[in-house]
Protein backbone atom coordinates (compact mmCIF):
# COMPACT_ATOMS: atom_id res chain seq x y z
CA UNK A 1 0.00 0.00 0.00
CA UNK A 2 0.98 3.28 -1.02
CA UNK A 3 0.10 6.77 -0.26
CA UNK A 4 0.98 9.63 -2.90
CA UNK A 5 3.19 12.40 -1.44
CA UNK A 6 0.63 15.34 -3.16
CA UNK A 7 -2.31 13.32 -0.71
CA UNK A 8 0.19 13.39 2.34
CA UNK A 9 0.31 16.80 1.97
CA UNK A 10 -3.18 17.30 1.16
CA UNK A 11 -3.78 15.62 4.69
CA UNK A 12 -1.52 17.59 6.38
CA UNK A 13 -3.00 20.59 5.24
CA UNK A 14 -6.62 19.96 6.56
CA UNK A 15 -4.88 18.46 9.88
CA UNK A 16 -3.25 22.17 9.96
CA UNK A 17 -6.74 23.79 9.93
CA UNK A 18 -8.38 21.41 12.28
CA UNK A 19 -5.60 22.25 14.63
CA UNK A 20 -6.17 26.01 14.18
CA UNK A 21 -9.88 25.46 15.01
CA UNK A 22 -9.65 23.29 17.75
CA UNK A 23 -7.55 25.60 19.47
CA UNK A 24 -10.53 28.20 19.92
CA UNK A 25 -12.97 25.50 21.50
CA UNK A 26 -13.91 26.08 24.89
CA UNK A 27 -15.34 23.88 27.51
CA UNK A 28 -18.49 26.17 28.02
CA UNK A 29 -19.81 25.62 24.35
CA UNK A 30 -18.96 29.45 23.59
CA UNK A 31 -17.86 28.84 20.46
CA UNK A 32 -18.91 25.88 18.57
CA UNK A 33 -16.50 23.30 16.26
CA UNK A 34 -18.44 21.20 13.96
CA UNK A 35 -15.83 18.34 12.83
CA UNK A 36 -16.87 17.01 9.04
CA UNK A 37 -14.87 15.43 6.72
CA UNK A 38 -12.62 16.21 3.56
CA UNK A 39 -13.46 19.14 1.59
CA UNK A 40 -15.11 17.37 -1.40
CA UNK A 41 -17.81 15.56 0.18
CA UNK A 42 -21.00 16.67 1.82
CA UNK A 43 -20.36 17.02 5.35
CA UNK A 44 -18.14 19.72 4.88
CA UNK A 45 -20.31 22.34 3.45
CA UNK A 46 -23.13 20.71 5.79
CA UNK A 47 -20.54 21.74 8.58
CA UNK A 48 -20.49 25.36 7.07
CA UNK A 49 -24.14 25.81 6.49
CA UNK A 50 -24.74 24.83 10.03
CA UNK A 51 -22.20 27.07 11.46
CA UNK A 52 -23.23 30.38 9.04
CA UNK A 53 -26.50 29.64 10.62
CA UNK A 54 -25.30 29.09 14.46
CA UNK A 55 -23.62 32.46 14.06
CA UNK A 56 -26.01 34.20 12.57
CA UNK A 57 -29.47 33.07 14.28
CA UNK A 58 -27.87 32.18 17.69
CA UNK A 59 -25.32 34.99 18.00
CA UNK A 60 -22.47 31.61 18.97
CA UNK A 61 -19.32 31.84 17.57
CA UNK A 62 -19.41 28.47 15.58
CA UNK A 63 -16.85 27.21 12.49
CA UNK A 64 -16.48 23.92 10.16
CA UNK A 65 -13.55 21.97 10.73
CA UNK A 66 -12.08 19.36 8.11
CA UNK A 67 -11.03 15.73 8.98
CA UNK A 68 -10.71 12.56 7.92
CA UNK A 69 -13.92 12.27 8.54
CA UNK A 70 -16.37 9.78 11.02
CA UNK A 71 -13.34 7.88 12.70
CA UNK A 72 -11.54 10.60 13.52
CA UNK A 73 -14.50 12.86 14.10
CA UNK A 74 -15.19 10.22 17.20
CA UNK A 75 -11.66 11.64 18.40
CA UNK A 76 -12.14 14.93 18.26
CA UNK A 77 -15.14 15.12 20.42
CA UNK A 78 -13.56 12.50 22.89
CA UNK A 79 -10.43 14.84 22.64
CA UNK A 80 -12.47 17.67 23.39
CA UNK A 81 -11.56 19.59 20.16
CA UNK A 82 -14.85 19.55 18.62
CA UNK A 83 -17.85 19.56 20.01
CA UNK A 84 -20.04 19.02 17.46
CA UNK A 85 -19.00 16.26 14.69
CA UNK A 86 -21.29 14.49 11.46
CA UNK A 87 -20.75 11.10 11.99
CA UNK A 88 -22.10 8.00 9.76
CA UNK A 89 -24.24 5.46 11.94
CA UNK A 90 -21.72 2.59 11.91
CA UNK A 91 -19.43 4.46 12.81
CA UNK A 92 -21.14 5.73 15.98
CA UNK A 93 -22.37 2.19 17.10
CA UNK A 94 -19.01 0.63 17.20
CA UNK A 95 -17.70 3.75 18.98
CA UNK A 96 -20.86 3.91 21.44
CA UNK A 97 -19.73 -0.41 21.87
CA UNK A 98 -16.26 -0.60 21.60
CA UNK A 99 -15.95 -2.19 18.56
CA UNK A 100 -13.76 -2.10 15.70
CA UNK A 101 -11.95 0.73 15.47
CA UNK A 102 -12.81 1.77 18.78
CA UNK A 103 -11.52 -2.43 20.37
CA UNK A 104 -11.52 -1.90 23.97
CA UNK A 105 -12.11 1.97 23.80
CA UNK A 106 -15.66 3.16 23.62
CA UNK A 107 -16.89 6.26 23.54
CA UNK A 108 -20.20 6.55 25.46
CA UNK A 109 -19.95 10.01 26.19
CA UNK A 110 -21.67 11.57 22.87
CA UNK A 111 -25.37 11.34 22.05
CA UNK A 112 -27.54 12.23 18.60
CA UNK A 113 -28.51 15.91 17.74
CA UNK A 114 -30.23 14.71 15.00
CA UNK A 115 -29.91 12.59 11.79
CA UNK A 116 -28.10 14.82 9.15
CA UNK A 117 -28.95 13.13 5.59
CA UNK A 118 -28.65 9.92 3.82
CA UNK A 119 -25.06 9.58 2.05
CA UNK A 120 -24.91 7.70 -1.00
CA UNK A 121 -22.37 5.26 -1.99
CA UNK A 122 -21.32 6.73 -5.85
CA UNK A 123 -19.02 3.64 -7.50
CA UNK A 124 -17.00 5.78 -9.66
CA UNK A 125 -14.51 3.94 -12.32
CA UNK A 126 -12.21 4.71 -15.09
CA UNK A 127 -13.12 3.88 -18.11
CA UNK A 128 -10.85 1.07 -19.82
CA UNK A 129 -10.12 -0.43 -16.27
CA UNK A 130 -12.50 -3.69 -17.65
CA UNK A 131 -14.35 -3.11 -14.75
CA UNK A 132 -18.34 -4.62 -15.19
CA UNK A 133 -18.95 -6.35 -12.17
CA UNK A 134 -17.83 -5.61 -8.28
CA UNK A 135 -16.03 -9.23 -8.59
CA UNK A 136 -13.95 -7.23 -11.54
CA UNK A 137 -12.31 -4.96 -8.81
CA UNK A 138 -9.92 -7.44 -7.92
CA UNK A 139 -6.59 -6.16 -7.90
CA UNK A 140 -7.33 -2.67 -9.33
CA UNK A 141 -6.03 0.22 -8.17
CA UNK A 142 -8.61 1.61 -5.85
CA UNK A 143 -8.94 4.70 -3.95
CA UNK A 144 -10.63 3.85 -0.26
CA UNK A 145 -10.37 7.08 1.53
CA UNK A 146 -8.58 8.65 4.05
CA UNK A 147 -7.62 7.04 6.71
CA UNK A 148 -9.36 7.16 9.55
CA UNK A 149 -12.43 8.13 7.22
CA UNK A 150 -15.70 6.41 7.30
CA UNK A 151 -14.94 6.36 3.38
CA UNK A 152 -12.85 3.31 4.00
CA UNK A 153 -15.75 1.55 6.42
CA UNK A 154 -17.88 2.17 3.17
CA UNK A 155 -15.32 1.09 0.55
CA UNK A 156 -15.42 -2.38 2.20
CA UNK A 157 -18.68 -2.57 2.60
CA UNK A 158 -18.72 -2.45 -0.99
CA UNK A 159 -16.24 -4.93 -1.37
CA UNK A 160 -17.97 -7.33 0.96
CA UNK A 161 -20.42 -7.69 -1.94
CA UNK A 162 -17.94 -9.34 -3.92
CA UNK A 163 -16.37 -11.31 -0.63
CA UNK A 164 -13.63 -8.86 -0.98
CA UNK A 165 -11.07 -7.40 1.14
CA UNK A 166 -8.79 -4.70 1.14
CA UNK A 167 -5.95 -8.04 0.59
CA UNK A 168 -7.75 -8.29 -2.59
CA UNK A 169 -7.24 -4.64 -4.27
CA UNK A 170 -4.37 -2.26 -4.62
CA UNK A 171 -4.95 0.47 -1.67
CA UNK A 172 -4.66 3.77 -2.39
CA UNK A 173 -5.61 5.47 0.99
CA UNK A 174 -7.13 9.04 -0.86
CA UNK A 175 -9.32 11.06 -0.08
CA UNK A 176 -12.15 12.29 -2.15
CA UNK A 177 -10.89 15.09 -3.40
CA UNK A 178 -7.33 13.31 -4.41
CA UNK A 179 -9.12 10.40 -5.70
CA UNK A 180 -10.98 12.07 -7.63
CA UNK A 181 -8.04 14.07 -8.80
CA UNK A 182 -6.13 10.07 -9.46
CA UNK A 183 -9.43 9.27 -11.64
CA UNK A 184 -8.70 12.15 -14.07
CA UNK A 185 -4.95 11.42 -14.02
CA UNK A 186 -5.30 7.69 -14.66
CA UNK A 187 -3.24 6.69 -11.50
CA UNK A 188 -6.61 4.44 -9.90
CA UNK A 189 -9.03 2.56 -11.69
CA UNK A 190 -11.83 3.54 -9.52
CA UNK A 191 -13.45 4.44 -6.35
CA UNK A 192 -16.47 4.43 -3.84
CA UNK A 193 -17.02 7.67 -3.19
CA UNK A 194 -20.25 8.73 -0.34
CA UNK A 195 -21.85 11.80 -0.75
CA UNK A 196 -25.28 13.36 -0.45
CA UNK A 197 -27.37 13.39 -3.75
CA UNK A 198 -26.33 14.81 -6.27
CA UNK A 199 -22.72 14.79 -5.34
CA UNK A 200 -21.74 18.18 -7.47
CA UNK A 201 -17.92 17.90 -7.51
CA UNK A 202 -17.60 14.63 -8.88
CA UNK A 203 -20.19 15.78 -11.22
CA UNK A 204 -17.84 18.33 -12.43
CA UNK A 205 -15.12 15.74 -12.60
CA UNK A 206 -17.18 13.12 -14.60
CA UNK A 207 -17.96 16.55 -16.97
CA UNK A 208 -14.43 17.29 -17.52
CA UNK A 209 -13.32 14.12 -18.42
CA UNK A 210 -16.64 13.83 -20.97
CA UNK A 211 -16.93 9.79 -20.97
CA UNK A 212 -14.06 8.63 -19.25
CA UNK A 213 -15.29 8.18 -15.95
CA UNK A 214 -18.31 5.88 -15.23
CA UNK A 215 -20.67 5.55 -12.22
CA UNK A 216 -21.31 1.63 -11.63
CA UNK A 217 -24.47 0.43 -10.95
CA UNK A 218 -25.15 -2.53 -9.33
CA UNK A 219 -27.24 -5.49 -9.85
CA UNK A 220 -29.81 -6.86 -7.82
CA UNK A 221 -27.76 -9.42 -6.38
CA UNK A 222 -25.07 -7.42 -5.51
CA UNK A 223 -26.77 -4.37 -4.12
CA UNK A 224 -28.45 -7.36 -1.61
CA UNK A 225 -25.04 -8.78 -0.90
CA UNK A 226 -24.00 -5.53 0.02
CA UNK A 227 -26.65 -4.84 2.33
CA UNK A 228 -26.29 -8.50 3.75
CA UNK A 229 -22.52 -8.35 4.09
CA UNK A 230 -22.11 -5.09 5.47
CA UNK A 231 -24.92 -5.04 8.19
CA UNK A 232 -25.21 -1.29 8.36
CA UNK A 233 -26.19 -0.16 4.46
CA UNK A 234 -29.65 -0.14 3.22
CA UNK A 235 -30.28 -0.01 -0.76
CA UNK A 236 -30.41 2.91 -2.31
CA UNK A 237 -31.50 4.04 -5.93
CA UNK A 238 -30.42 7.48 -8.00
CA UNK A 239 -33.10 8.45 -10.58
CA UNK A 240 -32.01 8.47 -14.12
CA UNK A 241 -31.03 11.94 -15.14
CA UNK A 242 -29.38 12.78 -11.83
CA UNK A 243 -26.50 13.31 -13.76
CA UNK A 244 -25.13 13.92 -17.23
CA UNK A 245 -24.97 10.96 -19.27
CA UNK A 246 -27.20 8.84 -16.51
CA UNK A 247 -30.38 7.81 -18.69
CA UNK A 248 -30.98 4.60 -16.34
CA UNK A 249 -31.73 5.14 -12.54
CA UNK A 250 -28.37 3.77 -10.55
CA UNK A 251 -28.68 1.35 -8.39
CA UNK A 252 -26.26 1.87 -5.19
CA UNK A 253 -26.72 1.48 -1.30
CA UNK A 254 -26.48 4.26 1.33
CA UNK A 255 -26.38 5.18 4.96
CA UNK A 256 -27.47 7.64 7.42
CA UNK A 257 -24.93 10.10 8.66
CA UNK A 258 -25.69 12.05 12.47
CA UNK A 259 -25.09 15.35 14.00
CA UNK A 260 -23.57 13.93 17.34
CA UNK A 261 -23.07 16.07 20.24
CA UNK A 262 -21.28 16.03 23.66
CA UNK A 263 -23.34 14.66 26.53
CA UNK A 264 -22.78 17.54 28.48
CA UNK A 265 -23.94 19.77 25.61
CA UNK A 266 -26.39 22.32 27.16
CA UNK A 267 -29.63 21.52 26.85
CA UNK A 268 -31.03 24.90 25.47
CA UNK A 269 -28.11 25.13 23.08
CA UNK A 270 -29.52 22.20 21.82
CA UNK A 271 -32.63 22.66 21.56
CA UNK A 272 -32.05 26.46 19.76
CA UNK A 273 -29.53 24.65 16.90
CA UNK A 274 -32.17 22.39 16.17
CA UNK A 275 -35.33 25.11 16.04
CA UNK A 276 -32.62 27.14 14.58
CA UNK A 277 -32.32 23.97 11.12
CA UNK A 278 -35.86 23.79 11.98
CA UNK A 279 -37.44 27.34 11.01
CA UNK A 280 -34.67 28.24 8.32
CA UNK A 281 -34.47 24.41 6.42
CA UNK A 282 -34.78 26.79 3.01
CA UNK A 283 -31.71 28.58 3.83
CA UNK A 284 -30.14 25.30 4.79
CA UNK A 285 -30.90 23.72 1.75
CA UNK A 286 -30.21 26.55 -0.35
CA UNK A 287 -26.56 26.24 0.79
CA UNK A 288 -26.26 22.45 0.31
CA UNK A 289 -28.62 19.95 -1.58
CA UNK A 290 -28.18 17.44 0.48
CA UNK A 291 -30.58 19.56 3.03
CA UNK A 292 -33.27 18.28 0.75
CA UNK A 293 -33.26 14.62 2.44
CA UNK A 294 -33.89 16.57 5.84
CA UNK A 295 -37.07 16.87 7.21
CA UNK A 296 -36.68 17.34 11.64
CA UNK A 297 -40.70 16.74 11.51
CA UNK A 298 -40.42 13.15 10.70
CA UNK A 299 -36.65 12.93 12.00
CA UNK A 300 -37.36 10.83 15.77
CA UNK A 301 -38.19 7.42 14.08
CA UNK A 302 -34.90 7.40 12.30
CA UNK A 303 -33.41 7.63 15.62
CA UNK A 304 -35.20 5.59 17.08
CA UNK A 305 -34.81 2.51 14.92
CA UNK A 306 -31.11 2.69 15.62
CA UNK A 307 -31.46 2.94 19.69
CA UNK A 308 -29.12 5.46 20.26
CA UNK A 309 -28.96 7.63 22.57
CA UNK A 310 -30.46 11.03 22.02
CA UNK A 311 -29.61 14.25 23.58
CA UNK A 312 -31.99 15.29 26.07
CA UNK A 313 -32.77 19.17 24.25
CA UNK A 314 -32.93 17.18 21.25
CA UNK A 315 -35.91 15.42 23.22
CA UNK A 316 -38.18 18.51 24.22
CA UNK A 317 -37.13 19.76 20.78
CA UNK A 318 -38.62 16.74 19.06
CA UNK A 319 -41.58 16.65 21.62
CA UNK A 320 -42.32 20.22 20.48
CA UNK A 321 -42.69 19.69 16.54
CA UNK A 322 -44.12 16.23 17.18
CA UNK A 323 -47.19 17.28 19.45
Amino acid sequence: MRKSDWAAKAVGAIAAMGLCASQAVAGDFAFINIATASTSGSYYPAGLAMSKLINDKLGVRASAQASAGSVENVSLLRNKEANMGIIQSNVVRDALKGDNNFKSKPYTDMVVLAPLFVNTDHILIRKGANIASLADIKGKRWAVGSVGSGTTLSNLAILSGAGYTFNDIKVEYLGQTEALAALQNGIIDGADLTSGVPFSQMEQTRISEKDDLVLYSMTEAEQKSVVENSGWKSPETIPANTYSNQPTPIRTVSHLALIMVPKEMPDKLAFDILDAMNKNMGQLRQAHSAFSTLDLATALPKIEALKFPLHPGATKFFASINK
